[in-house]
């Protein structure tokens, strides 16, 4: 059986998948193949085979074309230097042409046939004169890509709120929406500055857990409903939750003299269960 391997190209870029129809290729091994650039070196983050995939979905999968040789590290290695001039001269052109741009990456393709930049900007930029100074320099392929913030950030190491390298550095590969919703729920304050990643925006890891928290909110009363507690039909408001725990506190009384407050298993109480 054929294996299916999930490739990353280098921090940019989202998981692709190829076909391994000769040797064995395990975790980590890097591979080279075509992509939409040209020939890359990838490194395999999943290893799978065919069954995992539908008839159409592996008939647009293409082979790779190799596991990466001696003769293919030293030509990164050369490739990289070369990038790296390349990309201080862009930085010096931007700069000559007053372009409100961030230069982040400079990148060859294996082959060298294509040069490609990555910046960010707040705004579109005309850099039709900057990829002509450009093509003319280097006489390749090339390529002004903008990338957002959260690219930005994969590209080089950065420690997140946890104190372990960031999620989209290491395993997470596609980006989806995270929203203040998803706090709330979670019962998180609203503080922008604790609840932001490295590169601004809402943090990943707030939908690692949100399934959970949705169906566990199911089985809650809200914060201020009613609620009746089974054995004495006791009945009082509910003032906070723990929604992992599934735990209620529950405030008793009127007034100040009389008010008292008791943590409940949700089992214990009875309310208005929501649709």
């Amino acid at each position: 059986m054929k294996q299916i391997l999930g490739i990353r190209f280098k921090n940019i870029n989202t998981l692709c998948y190829y076909k391994n129809n000769d040797e064995k290729i395990e975790v980590n091994d890097q591979v080279v193949a075509e992509t939409d650039k040209g020939l890359e070196v990838g490194r395999v983050v999943k290893v799978l085979n065919e069954d995992d995939f539908k008839k159409e979905e592996k008939e647009k999968i293409k082979d790779i074309l190799r596991k990466v040789t001696k003769e293919d590290l030293n030509t990164l290695k050369e490739n990289d230097k070369m990038a790296k001039e390349a990309f201080l001269f862009c930085k010096e052109k931007i700069k000559e042409l007053n372009l409100s741009m961030k230069l982040i990456l400079a990148e060859y393709t294996l082959d060298a046939t294509k040069l490609t930049f990555y910046f960010v900007s707040e705004e579109r930029v005309d850099f039709r004169e900057l990829v002509k100074l450009l093509a003319s320099k280097y006489k390749v392929r090339i390529e002004l890509r903008q990338i957002g913030q959260r690219d930005e950030v994969r590209v080089y190491p950065n420690l997140g709120m946890c104190g372990r390298e960031v999620c989209c550095r290491t395993f997470l590969h596609e980006f989806e929406p995270v929203t203040i919703k998803m706090a709330k729920e979670q019962g998180l304050q609203i503080n922008m500055s604790k609840l932001s990643g490295a590169c601004g925006k809402l943090m990943c890891c707030l939908r690692y857990e949100e399934e959970a928290y949705k169906e566990n909110l199911k089985k809650l009363p809200k914060v201020g409903e009613m609620v009746t507690v089974k054995d004495t039909e006791e009945e009082g408001k509910v003032t906070a939750l723990d929604i992992l725990k599934l735990k209620v506190k529950v405030k008793f009384g009127t007034s100040r003299e009389d008010e008292r407050f008791e943590v409940y298993d949700v089992n214990e109480i009875s309310f208005k269960e929501r649709k």
